[in-house]
């Protein structure tokens, strides 16, 4: 089924709007078309080249969520808003992310021997015992911040949405207990998405004074909704770059601090890890007062990338274990294969597994499962029940930022492993806390 249609025109005039119907919006297209046309480029029918073929559209080198006339690409790459700009000073490529080859190829745990998956599982069990489990604590239940207070107590708000609140606060508070909250400070939002986190941090601890503090927003993506018209005369700035080729010293806000506050909600994989080294790296090391930095998608962490592979190697994880870990530690977060709301009406009393097998296959209210999910899955689900996968995803996840928080140590931090929200505000409510040895 096609994800939308070509419709002719509602009235007898050409409107300025796009007349294609976009079949899963159940609207028209919004997109203005130039005079005496009736779609707008990327709906338009195929045109032809002057030798009569299809000019077929192509996605933009420069950013593949648009396109472009393959016959138009010369014309449009000179012109196109996501074009390559002139490099800044602080913009180094790759200068955190480590170019080597991963020489161990990662393949999906459907693929490997049963006895490779649980060996890794059995080592994941042991290390967490030995050096995880009496080394991560658990933050008490902070009443939410007051910058956080007003729009948390909105009586119309999601219960998502204070989730996600309740988060932001803990963090916030988190910062205010370990003393890493003071005046003439940098509060770096790494991986700052809509920039929620700098948004409250700037309302609780930023004034329009202080012309050595304020927040730095870093993020490679450009979203729409953002906070930034908001922190406007709070000395708040946004960096549209990719973590890996960020040199933070070099930033103006960072150099004209006094110190450097890290910041991040649910920073995922491989990012976590390029943040890490940018927060740790020669010139901006002496700065860095602390980290806090809420880990999550530890499935999209890269060998060659991560921040802690010599802290793998003291504790035994070979290359090939790590990888298998980056498929087990995906069992910590995803459910027992039911759709949400069948999970979500089980009694409480009631077996996963009885649920599971009085589910119907073709329930309507049911979510898809997806197929390579399930391939995932496959292996692991004939030797092990739901509630071990999880607690197996977990340990795996927790030791990944263990190691993370031995290299933090080896680079003279005091860092640890914090549960900072209970499990049923997020399942992935580990967070890194590290400040400078005093």
């Amino acid at each position: 089924m096609t994800d939308s249609l070509p419709q002719q025109p509602l009235n007898g005039t050409v409107e300025p709007q796009c007349q294609y119907f976009v079949l899963r919006k159940k609207r028209l297209c919004r997109m203005t078309v130039r005079p005496g046309r009736q779609y707008c480029g990327e709906h338009e029918p195929q045109p032809k080249t002057t030798d009569g073929q299809d000019d077929t559209r192509i996605p933009c080198p420069n950013d593949p969520k648009h396109t472009v006339y393959v016959s138009r690409l010369e014309k449009h790459l000179s012109i196109c808003n996501a074009r390559p700009t002139e490099r800044p000073p602080y913009i180094v490529h790759n200068i955190n992310a480590p170019t080597e080859v991963d020489t161990c190829p990662r393949k999906p745990l459907s693929q490997l021997p049963r006895e490779v998956v649980m060996r890794v599982i059995d080592k994941v069990n042991v290390l967490y015992e030995k050096h995880v489990k009496d080394n991560i604590t658990t933050a008490p239940e902070y009443p939410i911040h007051s910058s956080v207070l007003e729009e948390f107590s909105e009586s119309e708000r999601a219960e998502s949405s204070r989730r996600h609140l309740r988060q932001v606060s803990s963090l916030l508070r988190l910062a205010e207990a370990e003393g890493l909250v003071a005046p003439h400070t940098c509060y770096v939002e790494l991986g700052a998405g809509k920039g929620h986190v700098s948004y409250y941090a700037c309302q609780a601890w930023c004034t329009a004074d202080d012309s050595r503090g304020g927040a730095l927003l870093v993020d490679r993506a450009s979203l729409r909704h953002k906070r930034d018209n908001k922190l406007r005369g709070r000395g708040a700035a946004r960096l549209r770059a990719d973590l890996a080729h960020v040199a933070l010293q070099r930033v103006p806000q960072v150099a004209a601090s006094d110190a450097v506050l890290g910041l991040a909600k649910h920073l995922c994989g491989v990012a976590t890890d390029y943040a890490l080294r940018c927060m740790t790296a020669e010139g901006v090391l002496h700065k860095t007062r602390g980290l806090l930095l809420a880990t999550c998608c530890h499935h999209r962490c890269e060998r060659a990338a991560f921040f802690a592979n010599d802290q793998l190697q003291e504790l035994g994880i070979s290359g090939e274990e790590f990888n298998v870990m980056l498929g087990i530690v995906s069992w910590a977060t995803c459910g027992d294969g039911r759709p949400r709301r069948a999970a979500a009406d089980q009694p409480p009393d009631q077996p996963a597994e009885q649920a599971e097998h009085e589910q119907q296959p073709d329930d309507p209210t049911g979510e898809p499962a997806s197929e390579d999910a399930g391939a995932e899955e496959r292996v692991a689900r004939l030797v092990l029940p739901q509630e071990v996968r999880a607690a197996v995803g977990r340990r795996a996840k927790q030791l990944l930022d263990w190691a993370r928080v031995l290299e933090l140590r080896a680079r003279g931090l005091d860092a640890r492993l914090l549960h900072f929200v209970p499990a049923a505000v997020s399942l992935e409510n580990v967070c890194i806390v590290a400040k400078k040895l005093s």
